[in-house]
């Protein structure tokens, strides 16, 4: 087999080598929504909430599932007056895809806030998205024990259809 050419072949699915950023890997998606857990745990163990934030996460491009670095995007600063407006899907989106359209390193971003689910019980929402798919988590928040004024209960993630985002 002939390997001296694959350099120059287009990515399967974009036969123009347009796209900017690479496919997302599911050890990738997992990472990222293992990374982020712990400090959404320590933060809610000490009594903290969270109305909205958005952060840019960088994945290494040579080993699936190895994060190289967070950063936090203040919403403010892509034209989003203050975490509420976020809370509609439609606008989530818009601006997940004016930061996939940016030039940059990171190529999956998380939106966490603090919500309640349809039944009233507190839970941390967690959202993943790549420009391959979006991903969330429902994570329970429920009374801590001990100094833990309050707890984040582990579940899995799930996909969620492109066209009806959560």
């Amino acid at each position: 087999m002939d390997t001296r050419d694959d350099a120059s072949a287009p990515w399967f699915g974009d036969p123009q080598g347009n796209r900017q950023h690479r496919f997302m890997e599911s050890a990738d998606i997992n990472a990222a929504f293992r990374e982020l857990f712990e400090p959404l745990r320590t933060g809610v163990r000490r009594g903290m909430s969270n109305e909205g934030q958005i952060y840019a996460l960088e994945m290494d491009p040579c080993i699936p599932g190895e994060l190289l670095g967070t950063e936090w995007i203040p919403v403010a600063s892509r034209g989003v007056d203050g975490a509420l407006p976020l809370a509609d899907p439609a606008r989530r989106r818009a601006l997940f895809d004016l930061l996939l359209a940016e030039k940059r390193v990171e190529a999956l971003f998380a939106y966490v806030c603090e919500r309640r689910r349809p039944g009233g019980e507190p839970c941390m929402y967690l959202e993943i998205i790549s420009a391959d798919g979006c991903f969330a988590a429902e994570f329970p928040i429920v009374p801590g024990k001990g100094w833990h004024r309050r707890e984040l209960v582990k579940v899995p993630h799930r996909r969620l259809d492109p066209v009806a985002l959560a």
